[in-house]
């Protein structure tokens, strides 16, 4: 069920979102964009989120706290620069990349989250690599960690494929409890290991 704060702005507000969502740079591949999210992105988002397949994110997780993550994952474009965006194939969105920065992350994150019916395509792989490049040659960046948890045998090996190593050092530094069951796997956005 939505709540009314689920629903789209309208009248000056919906002009107001549509020119800070302009702001957020869109990303193409050969079969995906990547955009920034809007509120009607959301439905997927809590869909995902509320399954089991969120268990990385600390979910599942209950339609208000969904409401909550998704507002922080859009909400750092104007704080950080940097965020989420919504990916898009055949004009449907199917999935969310992110370049995060939440508490307990020790540097900024490369996050991936897909609709279940997605899998198994390479759009994750696809649209990861996008924000990747869009990091380095944009932004400067030089390098980006996933943090995985160490049972989630699909975002492993999607990291593996992304080129990341895994950072044993990176994780000594995690918090507690996150230390004994998160991995993190580091991306060389320079070239040097891609």
């Amino acid at each position: 069920m939505m709540h009314p704060h689920e629903f789209s702005p309208t009248g000056a507000a919906a002009a107001l979102a549509g020119r800070m969502q302009s702001l957020v740079p869109v990303l193409g591949t050969d079969r995906l964009l990547l955009r920034a999210p809007k509120i009607d992105d959301f439905d997927l988002f809590a869909e995902i989120a509320g399954s089991g397949r969120a268990a990385g994110i600390g979910g599942p997780m209950s339609r208000e706290t969904a409401w909550s993550e998704f507002m922080q994952i859009t909400g750092t474009w104007y704080l950080r620069g940097t965020g989420c965006w919504t990916v898009c194939y055949g004009g449907r969105a199917i999935g969310f990349v992110q370049i995060g920065f939440e508490p307990g992350d020790m540097e900024p994150e490369l996050g991936f989250l897909f609709d279940a019916a997605f899998e198994g395509r390479g759009f994750a792989f696809e649209a990861a690599r996008a924000v990747m490049t869009h990091a380095h040659e944009t932004l400067g960046m030089t390098t980006l960690v996933s943090y995985v948890a160490r049972d989630n045998a699909r975002s492993i090996a999607l990291a593996l494929r992304l080129g990341g190593a895994r950072d044993a050092a990176a994780e000594d530094l995690l918090p507690d409890p996150d230390r004994h069951d998160t991995n993190v796997y580091r991306y060389d956005l320079t070239g040097a290991t891609a």
